[in-house]
């Protein structure tokens, strides 16, 4: 089924949703949510997010934990990324993974997480100089972060992942929307961040970010996995061009294809097994 096509009206309207509806009546049971200031828009301005936090976290306040930002997909919120947060935190409870604080920032359905081209929408830099350092001042956080993203989110993961790898232990793109030029794309999922340019786009893309930094990528011994479905046949190329471009640099990183799933984050993360969250606890105990 070919995604269905916003609006302009609609587009306007994700585009100034920086704080996420919250219902207490309707929030997932395990989710919280809060607020932070995105100073890079502006005085006044808010960003939200939801978390998980481990077992133990508000007992035991001596204790700090690891951080995971999990990245939603476009055309939707960062609640989407619950299913994923919720897989994890029963793994944790269950002694499978490294207890960590997951968040799943809001972060605009069409973003793409970089910062517009006519500098409208800054995603990149909210995330960057506001979000990480709000999570590490109002958290109880080791230094140690992941990221992982879905689709958009997994481009997203692998751009800010590969340009600020000073900042990650671990990268994990799953099923990232990572196509080799713009005009793959529907265009009104990409016109308000790249205005028609692709020299932006190709800038953007990890394939560009990871020819860049490589040396640095080598030497930083940062954990990256690339994972797919089997039936996601729009996205297969793409994955496997940027892994075979990791295997020609010489950049370590873990590719895994789940058998009969398509462009579903979950049915890729159950069909991982127990390698879903054993990546985390290598990433997590690996120093760089």
């Amino acid at each position: 089924m070919p995604p269905k096509i916003p609006t302009r009206e609609e587009l306007d309207r994700m585009n100034a949703e920086w704080v996420e509806p919250f219902d207490a009546r309707t929030a997932p049971e395990g989710l919280h949510y809060g607020l932070y200031d995105t100073s890079v828009r502006g005085p006044g301005k808010q960003g939200s997010y939801w978390y998980v936090l481990p077992d133990g976290y508000q007992e035991d306040e001596s204790k700090s934990y690891p951080v995971l930002i999990w990245l939603h997909g476009g055309m939707s919120r960062g609640i989407t990324g619950a299913a994923a947060g919720l897989l994890y935190r029963d793994a944790m409870a269950a002694g499978l993974m490294t207890k960590t604080v997951i968040f799943f920032p809001q972060a605009l359905p069409v973003g793409w997480y970089l910062n517009s081209i006519d500098g409208q929408f800054l995603i990149e830099d909210v995330l960057i100089k506001d979000f990480i350092p709000h999570i590490d001042a109002t958290f109880r956080t080791t230094g140690q972060r992941g990221i992982e993203g879905f689709s958009m989110g997994g481009f997203g993961s692998s751009h800010l992942g590969l340009k600020f790898s000073d900042l990650f232990r671990a990268i994990s793109c799953i099923a990232p929307a990572i196509l080799p030029s713009l005009d793959h794309e529907p265009k009104e999922f990409v016109w308000d961040t790249f205005r028609g340019d692709n020299d932006y786009y190709q800038q953007s893309h990890p394939k560009t970010l990871l020819r860049v930094h490589q040396e640095k990528l080598r030497q930083a011994g940062i954990r990256i996995r690339l994972l797919a479905g089997s039936q996601d046949h729009r996205l297969t190329a793409a994955i496997e061009s940027l892994h075979q471009l990791m295997d020609d640099a010489g950049v370590q990183h873990e590719t895994s294809t789940v058998q009969d799933a398509g462009h579903d984050f979950m049915l890729i993360l159950r069909g991982l097994g127990s390698e879903a969250y054993a990546f985390w606890n290598r990433a997590f105990e690996h120093k760089k």
